[in-house]
């Protein structure tokens, strides 16, 4: 008897392959909304950032900000955080896109955020409530728009972390002290905050929340390698396998390419087994 290959079997059996989209994100919204792991990576990593709080408080030279050593005398303490996947979660956006079979909608994330009703991530408000104790000021660097700051106060402060004025949030673009953000690059913004403050801790979920680099993984290595000791110590970041400079550095971050043509890209950039 001859065997059919495994496409005319299917066939043949009245069947269809059923291929994933090309901006299918299931497996990666799945593990970050419903996986344990999820959930005690982000308790264990604010668990340790909070642990450092009091050494941090009581070493007058502790800076970690990526620069040039700095005159540090007499500036209040304060910490630097990302918000969406570090201390909101919006993954609902990219669910109802899988579950909707679209890709990725801005429009719909706009009103997202206008809601201001996205969920705390686990372990994010005792952290901040933690530092607000001690007197320390956070200051929010997000890559949401700007005129999205009130809504995103809003958001926060429904979910007890400690702000209270919008000028704590710096949004994309934000020009401060004379320095323009370039896209999403928040170096500008982290300096502002350091003319004013000594930054204890920098905490997101992607590696330009720490330092400035371009997508390319040997250039972020390069520019990680001088503060590898500062990782769980002022630096802490969080896992996101939804969104991120990785996620676009395989096609050149070109969002004008078909999704097709992203995947195609996307899979070239794997390493395989030889």
């Amino acid at each position: 008897m001859k065997r059919l290959s495994p496409v005319l079997l299917v066939v043949a059996l009245g069947g269809c392959q059923q291929t994933p989209p090309a901006n299918d994100q299931l497996d990666a919204v799945l593990w970050t909304q419903t996986s344990i792991e999820h959930e005690l990576i982000y308790r264990q990593v604010f668990a340790s950032a909070t642990r450092q709080l009091d050494a941090a408080l009581a070493d007058p030279s502790w800076d970690a900000l990526p620069q040039a050593p700095r005159d540090l005398a007499g500036l209040p303490p304060a910490l630097i955080v990302d918000i969406d996947e570090t201390l909101l979660d919006n993954t609902a956006i990219n669910a109802q896109a899988i579950v909707d079979d679209t890709p990725y909608s801005y429009p719909r994330w706009y009103r997202w955020v206008d809601n201001a009703q996205a969920p705390d991530l686990p372990g994010a408000k005792d952290f901040l409530q933690a530092a607000a104790q001690r007197g320390i000021t956070t200051y929010y660097l997000t890559n949401r728009e700007p005129g999205q700051e009130q809504a995103t106060l809003v958001n926060l402060q429904r979910r007890g972390f400690p702000v209270s004025d919008v000028q704590q949030i710096l949004t994309a673009g934000t020009t401060v002290g004379g320095c323009q953000a370039q896209g999403s690059d928040k170096t500008c913004r982290r300096q502002w905050v350091g003319q004013r403050a000594r930054v204890l801790m920098l905490v997101g979920d992607s590696f330009g929340d720490l330092v400035g680099a371009d997508n390319r993984l040997a250039a972020q290595r390069q520019a990680a390698a001088p503060y590898l000791t500062w990782l769980g110590q002022r630096w802490f970041l969080l896992p996101n396998p939804t969104y991120g400079g990785w996620y676009t550095a395989p096609y050149g971050d070109q969002e004008t390419l078909p999704d097709s043509r992203k995947r195609e890209l996307k899979q070239r950039a794997l390493n395989l087994q030889d």
